[in-house]
């Protein structure tokens, strides 16, 4: 290793930035070095003895990596929680030993990029679901992993050996050798539905996604991705209509996506809404010459990590995200933002660049926290959040009448306002099911007209709730996936007027400043009169379950039927691991319908605040 800093030295393009500098130079050189690396060979398939020999999945890589950068590889085996201290010690210069990325490794060491990420597959009552696992990383001392910015003139050994390797891992995933050492040790087995869980490898590419297949393998989908949460899945179908992102495209939907990924992205959104546009290309970095990057920059929308280095491998961080969203906004849909400002409980840890950005974009709704009222603007984002963030930018800026797209709108036909179906989904039967039995369990209240007595002494408004009982509701017609920015509904709501609300108490509605559909509902039936409103909170009821495995949000169904009355049914959290549901019948329009008068209502401040899907039922 000492001879490490005067190989690099001798390479002609010194003068040169470190990308080039660590690519196929590199492999022409012909001087020769040791590195000890640190191993527990006490793991199959990754590191163990066969017949006195060492091999395993770890041991052929690191091999491969000592031929791409022309070093012999010594390898320590030591006990795995020795590991760690040995390269804090400087004892072994790195270690490989399946060792995972984790918070708490990281705030004591610096990983390599990830070689190698794992999925977590489970069968239950027959529906697989797939969920991202671990990443396993070559493991250095602390301090290393910004060695690719720093002055070249002032690298130490250390830091060349990381630049080193970290490339090499890069080249060896692009090359299929990573997959094929998951192909030799067969990593990956045969799915089983009975077990507890499976657990699934996949290759990474240099810019941090699944490796892609040779061109003769690849599918015409994106078969080879790593599937997307739930949550994410009709985001992702939005993108790929709009061309956001490609339907055959290779992507790692939970898995952290880079600065270039994500340039990508926004790059597409910019064309997507206003067309090709010519802007000045600038020669500004040396590690990049990806145009669109380069585009974004003569733009103004993004910069480097220094004056000369974009870090395009680096992982998106939040704050980065805001930035360079707020940025892409302010450049081509200039949008009204309120004054709200958000105390965000880690706002000491929001670097100063940043600070604005994150006070616009949580004022839009496009992102907010991550619970515990904290940003955690240095924590990595998500391709699959990248996406859904940017399909809402796009929505607002459409409903906004920033682009203007004929796409598919539901309403009245005269309705002066209208709200976007975005998409078709797919969503678990629990959640149809049991807003079917709400329903009819109210409708069955409904009918009973002395039960009814107990809660009115109006014989108008009994016999108006009598009528809703006569309904047949075990068939909608259709069923409607409703999901909102809360916070943007209660300041639309609070925005109104008295009169738009027939003299309704809204602070009462908003329940201690919280608000789901039933209260909407509320405010819709209150528009049709006093008396409507009466009869249909009347028949709002509630019912709490554990939560089940797929909520990840507070969303609403829908279900519209025909006549006089519909139907809201909101899902909401309350409490650990518990869910409430909701149900509120609902007046249907005679000039309009409830799409028209949630837009009102949600509209109050000129922004888009909730998103609609037809279920698939």
């Amino acid at each position: 290793m000492k001879k490490l800093l005067s190989v690099i030295l001798s390479i002609t393009m010194l003068a040169t930035f470190i990308p080039s500098v660590f690519a196929d130079e590199v492999s022409e050189a012909t001087s020769e070095g040791t590195i000890k690396v640190g191993i527990n060979a006490e793991f199959p398939p990754f590191e163990y003895y066969e017949d006195g020999k060492l091999t395993g999945f770890d041991i052929d890589l690191m091999n491969y990596i000592g031929e791409r950068i022309n070093y012999d590889i010594e390898y320590v085996d030591i006990p795995f929680d020795s590991l760690i201290p040995a390269v804090l010690s400087g004892r072994i210069d790195c270690a490989i030993s399946a060792i995972t990325v984790t918070e708490e490794r990281d705030s004591i060491i610096d990983y390599s990029r990830a070689y190698l990420r794992t999925n977590i597959i489970r069968f239950e009552n027959g529906q697989k679901s797939v969920k991202s696992g671990e990443e396993y990383a070559i493991v250095f001392r602390d301090g290393l992993s910004h060695s690719p910015y720093n002055d070249i003139q002032t690298l130490t050994d250390d830091e060349v050996l990381y630049i080193m390797i970290d490339k090499a891992l890069s080249d060896l995933s692009q090359d299929r050798t990573v997959m094929k050492l998951i192909e030799k040790y067969e990593l990956n087995k045969p799915l089983d539905e009975e077990a507890e869980y499976n657990v699934e490898y996949n290759d990474i590419r240099g810019d941090g996604s699944p490796a892609a297949k040779p061109s003769d393998e690849e599918p015409k989908t994106s078969a080879t991705s790593v599937k997307a949460s739930e949550w994410a899945e009709y985001s992702i179908k939005k993108a790929q209509e709009l061309n956001i992102i490609n339907y055959g495209g290779n992507y790692n939907f939970p898995g952290a996506i880079t600065r270039e990924g994500f340039c990508e992205l926004i790059y597409n959104l910019v064309t997507v809404t206003k067309g090709e546009i010519t802007a000045p290309v600038t020669d500004s970095f040396t590690d990049t010459k990806n145009d669109k990057i380069l585009m974004l920059n003569g733009w103004d929308i993004i910069n480097g990590k220094s004056a000369t280095e974009f870090a395009p491998e680096d992982y998106l961080t939040r704050e980065e995200a805001a930035t360079i969203i707020i940025r892409m906004i302010n450049k081509f849909m200039p949008m009204p933002v309120t004054e709200k400002r958000f105390e965000y409980e880690d706002i000491g840890e929001i670097s100063e660049w940043a600070s604005d950005a994150i006070q616009i974009i949580s004022n839009l709704g496009f992102m907010n926290g991550v619970g515990n009222n904290k940003f955690e603007p240095k924590a990595v984002y998500t391709t699959e959040q990248a996406i859904a963030t940017l399909v809402r930018v796009y929505q607002v800026a459409e409903a906004s009448g920033i682009i203007d797209n004929n796409t598919d709108v539901i309403g009245g036909a005269d309705a002066p306002t209208q709200i976007t179906v975005i998409e078709t989904i797919k969503i678990d039967n629990f959640y149809t099911d049991e807003a079917i039995r709400l329903i009819n369990e109210a409708a069955e209240l409904a009918a009973d007209k002395e039960f009814i007595s107990h809660y009115t002494a109006s014989e108008e408004i009994a016999d108006k709730v009598v009528a809703i009982g006569t309904v047949d509701y075990s068939k909608p017609t259709e069923i409607y996936y409703m999901a909102a920015n809360r916070e943007q509904i209660i300041n639309n709501i609070k925005a109104l007027t008295n009169e738009e609300l027939d003299g309704i108490d809204i602070e009462k509605l908003l329940k201690l400043n919280k608000v789901d559909f039933s209260v909407v509902g509320n405010l819709i039936n209150a528009s049709y009169g006093v008396e409507n409103l009466a009869a249909l909170t009347i028949l709002t009821i509630s019912r709490g379950y554990i939560m089940p495995k797929d909520f990840t949000d507070d969303f609403a169904l829908y279900l519209q039927y025909d006549g006089e009355y519909s139907a809201l049914v909101s899902f909401s959290g309350f409490g650990d691991g518990v869910i409430k549901a909701t149900m509120s019948f609902v007046k249907n329009g005679d000039g309009d319908n409830i799409f028209s008068r949630i837009y009102e209502i949600t509209q109050g401040l000129g922004e888009d605040s909730i998103d609609v899907a037809r279920v698939k039922y």
